[in-house]
Parts: structure tokens; C-alpha cells; sequence
């Protein structure tokens, strides 16, 4: 009862807190509605004039005040790197002075960030570090400056000796600038006003002028249709009586509806912004089931780039204007997909690897929002949510408010860009409807992705997923926050390296056959490690909780193996990941070991029938194989992977042509966690 009692007080303060805070926010609300009718008023007709209502919920208003806090902390943490440019105190920058992404995106995802707080929210300068007006004019006129004067429509080049702009993603940056620019553009020195529109003028009618682009296969242009589109409303807002300006609008619906049209789309009927699709029709850039491929493969990260151009909703919105209907276009099946992709840590299950960093997460709160918000989905309520939640225990790691540790990611603009999307989080929340705020129910079940070639399983206790496009390779992932494996990708087929060679050999599927059941799948798959040596590879799925593997390999032609590793699971082992303890337990026909992230340690031990991994992956293996564990020594692209090879034929070994090298079957399970 005395714990009842407390858990209802606690309850009980945290309403109250909720309460007041919601109360604080209306009131700022109403007084930056002011303020904002005031600078519009001020300027004319210059820029557009934007009007933000209250937040409509108390829920709401708690939500928003948290995303608020995180990136005042980020904020913190980045004003701390600004430097000025050669000493000169008129111009500042986060990164060296260069013309390519890597040092202009960080900083225009800044400027954004940095414009938004001075205008915005319950400003605490404790937190961000600085008053408001030193943000101003100690941060944001200076790094606008620099961008406006090293931009091709400037008056000088970056310390590389060449300007930026006119790339293939400038117009990205130059959106982040501008936007930033019009949220407190009376704020601004006239000639900062006039270089900014300069700047979003020039990439906005490379833009306009252009064609959408469209490619399906390898390489989508969702992602950069999505971006692009964004330099357009932002011209739009800052120059709304540009002769050009019809046009911008024109266009900037074309590009939206160019960014995520599927095949299907070409004999579409439905009607969108007054015509049918068919009649819009530029190209594919999404399979039919609402997938897509990007660095080669079906890539989650990059479905979820339609919040790039649905965050534009947030123009048409606070400026008091109708969107056009092409931004939501293809939308809800794209979310859909990613539900099932979808982990209890908020990241992704990634069934045919990843190039980038698994540890993305905060990253993805501006799907949730956007969904939640625009798209009236009530499960992206729940999302948004939960995402925040990691966040904030992500940033909890750092002593001087940084989201993402530095092991964990290697893109140079990382923390700069979840600075800019928190900022149009909170915006965003503006907009919504607390009726559509909702649970979310995990997929459970098979999905069958046919054109991207992925088949998922999903069960309470693990996601098991088969890639068979131009990724081969197979997983099994906990359905539960520490993740446990790493989505390589040669992950359950491994690699054969030859005799004088380093490399492992291409992996070329030569057939398959998938079959699915409410319950499960079975697939069985013909692949050549080059020309040397062919897998009869199967692997099926139960809804009991095991996934079964079965392996040949036979030579094809007479060669000489230097090492032949397969049955390959990576295994997770980072140091200060939030889900993760910095070691991994491994137990081989009962013998254990404890292993320390990034210790290098290897293991390695002739017949072995039973595997045991951090006490929640068993593995049984038929006959008895070689086992070997290798544990990596650092992080690589923004995780440590530890490898366990169930099958291992080490050293100079040689084989005739049509000799079996191998052959055997693993049965492996999930064990369950007490509740």
C-alpha cells in the first residue's frame, strides 16, 4: 500500500509539473505569436509571416518541452566547438573552412538549430551556455556570415580556394540556412537578409529549372528529389513576391510527388493536386512494395527520407497555407514497412547489413513526429515517444550534452543534423491533433517484401531476416533492446579466402526458392564464393522460436583454401552502448569465456556441438564443427562486431573438383528472457 501511495504522489507531481509546464508553454506561445505578427509587420511583404498556435495537450506540451531541453544541451555542446575563421571574429564555423559536404552541412545544420532556440521556446541560457542575444550575435551572424559570403554568389572562396553551392546537395544546405534566416529574419543585419536570399535564390532556380531525377535500382533519388524539393518552400518563404515565385510553388510540388512514385504509379488514376498520378508520373524511384535501394541494397535509413520533404508541411502550416497532397504520396506504406523493421532499441532491424551506424536512433524522431503529426498515424504517437525516451538516455552519457558518442558514428554532420530535426520536431508539435495519439502494436508474423527480395519474420523473441536481392545474407536479431547481432553482410554465409589470396571471395547467388506460412518461411539458396566453391545454403524459420541452417559447400574447380569461415554471426560488443554492458559471454560445449568490447581476443575450439551467446542465443550444431570467435578491437563503421564462425577450416587445405568441403546444420534459439 505505502509503495501504491508513493508511485500515486509521484504520479501526482509529474501531472502537476506536466501541468504548469503546458501553462508556461501557452503562454509563450501566445507571446511569440506576437512577436512573430510584429516582425512580419515590420518587413512588409519581404518574407513570408508565420503565426505558431499553442501546443494543443498537455501530453503534447511535455513532449515538446523535453525535445526542447535535448537540444538546448546539444546546442550546449556545439557552441563549444565554434571557432572563428583565421582569427577573424566576423566570421565563425564548427568545422576547418572546406567546400564540400562534410564542412558545410555541419554548419548550416547549426545555423538552423542555434536560429530556431533564439527565436523559440523557454530559453534557458544555463543550458544552452549563453543568453539569447549572445547566441545571435556571438554564434548565428557570424556562421551566417561565412556561409553567405563563401556561397558561389559570395564574395570569397572557402580555405580550400573554391566557394560552395551548385553540388549535388547544396541545395540541402542552403535550406537549413535559409530556414534558419527566416525564423528570425528581422533579427538580421540588412546585408546578411539580402546575402541569404541571394544564396536560396541561386539553388532554388538551379532546382526549379532542373528535372526530377528518378532510378530504381542500386541507387534511388528519393532521397535527393526529397531534399531538393526543400530549397523551393524555403525560397518561397523568403521571397514570396519574387517574380519567380509561382514557379518555386510549381515546382516544388512537382519534385514532392517525383521523390517516392512507384511503377505502379505510371497508370495511376487517383487524383493528386488536380490531376491523376499517371499524368505526373517522372519515374520510379520505390518498388511497388514500397521499398527501396540505396548504396546497393534495400536500405531502411533512406526510407524514411520522405521526412525530408513532408517536413515542409511545417512552411505551408505556420505561414497559414494548404499544402500540396504529393508531399504525403507513397508515405504510409513506406511507414509501414519500417514498422516491421522496427526494434525494441527504436533502431532498425537492417536484413541486408548496413554501411552506416546501427546506432542512429534519435535520428529517426522526425519520422515518428512527422507521421504522427501530418500523417495522423496513432502508433507514431507511441514511436515518437519511446524514440525520445533512447534519446535522452543516449545523451545521458555525456558530461557536455553530446546525443551520440564519438565511437558510434563517423559522418561529420551527425550531431549537427538531429540538432536541426529537433528543432522542427517541436515545431511540428504544434500541429497535431491529440486525437490521434495512440499505441503502438508490434508486427509479429512473416512479410514477404517481394521486389526489394527480404523476407522477415518476426516473433516475440527475435526477428529472423533473408536478403536474397543483391545482398546475400541471413540474420536472426533479439526482439528486445540489447540487439545482440550485427547486420554484416556476410552475415550466416561467411567467406572462403584461397591459398595467396587476402580477400574473401564475391559471393554470386546462382538461384533460390522462398516459400512463406503465417509462421514462418523456408528458403533455399544456390550461391558461388567465386568460381571456386558453391553453397547449398537453406534456412527456415519456426514460430516456436528456432530458425534452422543447413550448409554444403563443394569445390567447384580444384583449389587451395587458406581459411573457409562460414556460419558467420556478429555479435555486438561496444563499450558504451546504452543496451549494452561492454562485455559478451561466450560457452562452448560448456566451457565459458567473459570477453571484453574491443579486446581482440580469439577463441578457438575443434568439436564443438553447442554454442551459448551472452546467455541468449543457443546454438546446436550437427555434426561437430570447428568453432572460432574473433573479437574485434575497435569499432568499425560505428559499431564493434565481434565474428563467431560456426564452421572453420583454418589453414592451406586442397580440394578436387566436385569434393564435398563441408557439410552441416545448425538449429538456433532465442532464450527467453524472465519477464
Amino acid at each position: 500500500m505505502d509503495r501504491d501511495l508513493l508511485r500515486r504522489g509521484k504520479s501526482l507531481s509529474r501531472q502537476r509539473h506536466a501541468g504548469r509546464m503546458f501553462a508556461a508553454t501557452l503562454s509563450l506561445a501566445l507571446f511569440l505569436t506576437i512577436v512573430s505578427s510584429q516582425v512580419a509587420l515590420s518587413n512588409g511583404a519581404d518574407v513570408l509571416r508565420f503565426d505558431l498556435p499553442e501546443l494543443p495537450s498537455p501530453e503534447i506540451a511535455s513532449i515538446a518541452n523535453r525535445v526542447y531541453l535535448v537540444l538546448e544541451k546539444q546546442a550546449h555542446f556545439l557552441l563549444d566547438q565554434l571557432k572563428p575563421w583565421n582569427g577573424d571574429e566576423k566570421y565563425k564555423l564548427l568545422t576547418e573552412s572546406r567546400s564540400q559536404e562534410h564542412w558545410i552541412r555541419p554548419n548550416t545544420g547549426a545555423v538552423q538549430a542555434f536560429c530556431f532556440l533564439y527565436r523559440f521556446g523557454p530559453y534557458d541560457e544555463t543550458v544552452v551556455g549563453m543568453s539569447r542575444e549572445k547566441l545571435l550575435h556571438e554564434a548565428i551572424i557570424p556562421m551566417i556570415r561565412y556561409l553567405t559570403d563563401t556561397h558561389v554568389t559570395g564574395n570569397r572562396p572557402t580555405g580550400d580556394g573554391k566557394p560552395w553551392g551548385d553540388a549535388w546537395q547544396s541545395a540541402h544546405w542552403a535550406q537549413m540556412l535559409g530556414r534558419g534566416a527566416w525564423w528570425i529574419f528581422d533579427s538580421l543585419p540588412e546585408d546578411l537578409q539580402i546575402a541569404v536570399r541571394r544564396v536560396v535564390r541561386h539553388e532554388a532556380e538551379r532546382i526549379a529549372r532542373s528535372d526530377p531525377p528518378s532510378q530504381l535500382r542500386g541507387d534511388t533519388k528519393a532521397e535527393e528529389n526529397a531534399w531538393n524539393a526543400q530549397i523551393l518552400s524555403v525560397a518561397m518563404l523568403l521571397m514570396p513576391n519574387d517574380e519567380r515565385a509561382p514557379e518555386w510553388d510549381r515546382q516544388f510540388q512537382r519534385w514532392t510527388m517525383s521523390a517516392f512514385l512507384r511503377p505502379a504509379d505510371e497508370t495511376c488514376q487517383e487524383i493528386v493536386d488536380g490531376r491523376p498520378v499517371a499524368e505526373q508520373f517522372t519515374g520510379a524511384n520505390i518498388y511497388d512494395d514500397f521499398t527501396l535501394e540505396n548504396h546497393g541494397f534495400v536500405h531502411p535509413d533512406y526510407m524514411g527520407t520522405f521526412t525530408l520533404s513532408l517536413g515542409c508541411v511545417t512552411d505551408f502550416r505556420m505561414t497559414g497555407r494548404k499544402e500540396p497532397a504529393s508531399v504525403y504520396w507513397n508515405t504510409a506504406g513506406i511507414y509501414e514497412n519500417l514498422k516491421w523493421f522496427l526494434l525494441p532499441d527504436m533502431g532498425y532491424v537492417y536484413p541486408s547489413g548496413q554501411d552506416w551506424t546501427i546506432f542512429r536512433q534519435p535520428a529517426w524522431i522526425t519520422c515518428h513526429n512527422v507521421m504522427f503529426v501530418f500523417g495522423r498515424d496513432p502508433e507514431a504517437w507511441a514511436l515518437l515517444n519511446q524514440t525520445l525516451d533512447v534519446t535522452e538516455r543516449m545523451q545521458r552519457r555525456s558530461s557536455v550534452g553530446a546525443i551520440y558518442d564519438p565511437s558510434q558514428f563517423f559522418f561529420p554532420s551527425t550531431q549537427t543534423d538531429i540538432a536541426a530535426a529537433l528543432a522542427k520536431v517541436w515545431l511540428n508539435l504544434h500541429f497535431a491533433d491529440p486525437q490521434s495519439m495512440g499505441q503502438y502494436r508490434p508486427r509479429l508474423g512473416v512479410r514477404h517484401l517481394e521486389f526489394g527480395k527480404l523476407v522477415l519474420h518476426r516473433t516475440p523473441d527475435f526477428v529472423c531476416a533473408l536478403s536474397y536481392g543483391p545482398i546475400i545474407m541471413g540474420t536472426i536479431t533479439m526482439n528486445r533492446p540489447d540487439r545482440l547481432t550485427s547486420p554484416d553482410q556476410r552475415s550466416l554465409l561467411g567467406h572462403v579466402i584461397l591459398d595467396g589470396q587476402t580477400a574473401a571471395l564475391p559471393i554470386k547467388l546462382q538461384s533460390v526458392e522462398v516459400t512463406t506460412h503465417p509462421d514462418g518461411f523456408g528458403a533455399k539458396l544456390t550461391v558461388h564464393h567465386g568460381d571456386a566453391v558453391a553453397a547449398e545454403w537453406t534456412m527456415r524459420s519456426h514460430a516456436s522460436g528456432t530458425v534452422e541452417i543447413a550448409e554444403k559447400l563443394v569445390a567447384i574447380k580444384d583449389c587451395v583454401t587458406a581459411e573457409v569461415a562460414t556460419g558467420l554471426i556478429g555479435v555486438l560488443n561496444n563499450v558504451n552502448w546504452i543496451y549494452e554492458t561492454g562485455q559478451r559471454s561466450l560457452s562452448l560445449n560448456g566451457e565459458t569465456w567473459q570477453i571484453p568490447a574491443h579486446s581482440g581476443e580469439k577463441i578457438d575450439r575443434e568439436g564443438i556441438t553447442q554454442v551459448l551467446v551472452d546467455n541468449a542465443l543457443r546454438i546446436e550444431i550437427s555434426p561437430h564443427r570447428r568453432v572460432v570467435y574473433r573479437a574485434a578491437t575497435k569499432p568499425e563503421r560505428g559499431r564493434a562486431t565481434d565474428r563467431l564462425y560456426l564452421n572453420s577450416i583454418l589453414g592451406h587445405r586442397a580440394f578436387r573438383t566436385g569434393e564435398t568441403i563441408a557439410e552441416w546444420s545448425a538449429v538456433l534459439s532465442v532464450i527467453r528472457q524472465a519477464p
